[in-house]
């Protein structure tokens, strides 16, 4: 075979091995983490997988790479929820309906018990219909506040049967749909409001150094809990002052992580939540400012820590082995997938999500830093910068001293 047409097939092959592969550099994390999956897994079938403090506590957040047998796993990550198992099935009462140029239906919906939200009203027709319908909702039937449109069918036993309510407190409903439509919506369903899922730790306070104008408290975080919010309460009730909260990013330097005006009134309640900048796993201080005012009473620190899962795609052999997760390493690039390669929100919603478990923290023994990769890449570029600029000025040098002595034999 002649050497020309060699080369393409090479270059054709090496980019058909990148395209369909993509491995991870395993030995920039310091951290892994196995899997375990539940349940039968069917190919290509979408899992969820809860992260822990673990990964709060050792990654870079933007660091997290999840791997089958050593290639990467496109992911999407979102707060955990909660989601309601228990769901209460009652039926409207029809207040109002007319059938011309415009069907018009008036619902209402029995009265809510605490806690309670409404989420779906079904719908049903004798016939085969396709209507689109507006959806208005409101507390009472002369004032609707919130208004979207639905498409709705019924093509023999293929249906639509269902409209999302989207977790509403209103109790009357009103419905423009095309004519010959001729609905009836015999049931609505309500359940607990989805709520995001957290982990708190409560901190011990301990006696503040005071300053001329404001007080410092220190927490020490030995178990190096990971937290994105705090919870304060103080002995007052009614306060404003200006609050900053600064965590530790090496044995010397602090970074601040929140600066601002706090304000907290009875009525709220006991604590005033304090959202930060960044997720905190190390020793961190508070310090309020009263100015001429007494000094405040800090009674209870509570870190507070949203969880958050991974939802991703198995691989295609339904194979619930091979599975790991690695983090640790503060020079990784965030992930970046195309938004196709992980699956929507609504996959994430269906009863087919299988779980993942995360095993034992372990740490990497393939773990060392590569010259290709930040830090290493970075000392070297460094390095060679200089070494260039090195170079440059010994080849200045040269010339310098090459003309000189040029310029002392012309003297002599």
């Amino acid at each position: 075979m002649k050497f020309k047409y060699l080369l393409p097939i090479l270059l054709f092959f090496t980019i058909t091995t990148q395209a369909t592969s993509r491995p991870l550099a395993v030995q920039n994390f310091k951290y892994k983490k196995e899997l375990k999956l539940t349940g039968n897994l069917s190919p290509n079938g979408v899992v969820k997988l809860m992260l822990d403090e673990d990964i709060y506590r050792h990654s870079f957040y933007g660091d997290l790479r999840l791997t089958y047998n050593g290639e990467i796993i496109p992911y999407f990550i979102q707060n955990a929820e909660e989601i309601s198992k228990n769901t209460e099935k009652v039926k409207p009462e029809l207040l109002f309906s007319k059938k011309d140029d415009l069907e018009i239906y008036v619902l209402e919906l029995p009265k809510l018990p605490e806690g309670l939200n409404y989420t779906k009203l079904s719908v049903s027709s004798a016939y085969d219909y396709e209507t689109s319908i507006t959806l208005k909702l409101g507390d009472n039937p002369d004032q609707f506040v919130e208004s979207k449109t639905v498409f709705l069918y019924k093509y023999g036993s293929q249906t639509s049967g269902e409209i999302d309510l989207g977790y509403t407190k209103h109790r009357f409903v009103r419905l423009e749909a095309e004519p010959g439509s001729d609905l009836k919506f015999p049931s609505a369903f309500r359940a607990k409001q989805t709520k995001n899922l957290y982990y708190e730790k409560t901190h011990t306070v301990a006696d503040p150094v005071l300053a001329e104008d404001h007080c410092q408290f220190l927490f020490p975080n030995e178990s190096k809990s990971a937290f994105q919010i705090l919870k304060l309460q103080f002995a007052e009730e009614n306060w404003e002052r200006m609050v900053t909260v600064r965590g530790k990013i090496n044995k010397k330097e602090w970074e601040t992580v929140f600066d601002g005006t706090v304000t907290h009134k009875k009525s709220e309640g006991v604590y005033s939540e304090i959202p930060l900048s960044k997720t905190i796993t190390s020793e961190f201080e508070i310090q309020i400012y009263d100015g001429e005012n007494e000094t405040l009473h800090l009674t209870n620190v509570i870190s507070v820590q949203p969880l958050e899962e991974i939802y991703f795609f198995a691989n295609a052999e339904g194979s619930k082995e091979g599975y790991a997760l690695y983090y640790g390493n503060p020079y990784q690039w965030p992930a970046s997938f195309d938004p196709f390669s992980y699956p929507s929100s609504e996959a994430t919603k269906t009863n087919e999500v299988k779980l993942g478990t995360l095993l034992m923290e372990s740490e990497n023994p393939d773990f060392s830093f590569s010259v290709l990769y930040p830090p290493i890449s970075g000392y070297l570029a460094t390095g060679f910068f200089y070494l260039g600029v090195l170079a440059l000025l010994f080849l200045l040098f040269s010339i310098l001293k090459s003309k000189r002595a040029v310029l002392t034999e012309t003297e002599s």
